[in-house]
């Protein structure tokens, strides 16, 4: 479970590494670019119906309790206080929410026209849409699990079949 959880919170920081990437590069031509309404609402209910933006839920609640964990291992005394103070900033900071999603609205639709947004839409709005929605994380989960498999077998080999080749010249590795 531990792996697991591990791994959930590898792939958490990953999608936050890869928006911030996609973020900070596309910065300058999202922002860049003026977007109606109507294209960044298209954005928007792209990202809704494909459930691209729910991993990102979890990014408050995490940096709350580690907040919380920070200040309590300084002031153990204070756990009660720490504990009331960070819930009360973290429902605050629950506001700035809006900004993440403009942002990501502005990526999306510096990638894709409002016709191919509604395209996107329509297509996780259908059954086999929903499906792929509601599978990707598992699937994303179960494929870095296998690549992460697939990597240690690979090194592995590759150091025992180096080791080998090292010996068979003649040298001890």
């Amino acid at each position: 479970m531990s792996l697991f959880i591990s791994l959930r919170r590898a792939i958490a920081l990953v999608g936050l590494a890869c928006v911030l990437a996609i973020g900070l590069g596309g910065v300058g031509s999202a922002q860049a670019q003026d977007y109606t309404k109507e294209h960044l609402a298209a954005a928007r209910k792209a990202i809704m119906a494909s459930r691209s933006a729910e991993g990102f839920d979890n990014i408050l609640p995490t940096v709350a309790q580690q907040t919380k964990t920070l200040f309590i291992r300084t002031n153990p005394t204070l756990s009660t206080q720490l504990e009331e103070v960070v819930t009360d900033v973290a429902i605050q900071m629950a506001a700035e929410r809006p900004k993440l999603d403009l942002e990501l609205a502005k990526i999306w639709a510096a990638r894709f026209s409002q016709a191919e947004l509604d395209e996107i839409s329509k297509f996780y709005n259908s059954p086999v849409g929903q499906k792929v929605a509601k599978e990707t994380q598992d699937m994303v989960t179960l494929s870095v699990q296998a690549a992460l498999g697939w990597q240690s077998k690979l090194s592995t080999d590759m150091v025992t079949k180096v080791r080998d080749e090292m010996r068979k010249r003649g040298h001890q590795m």
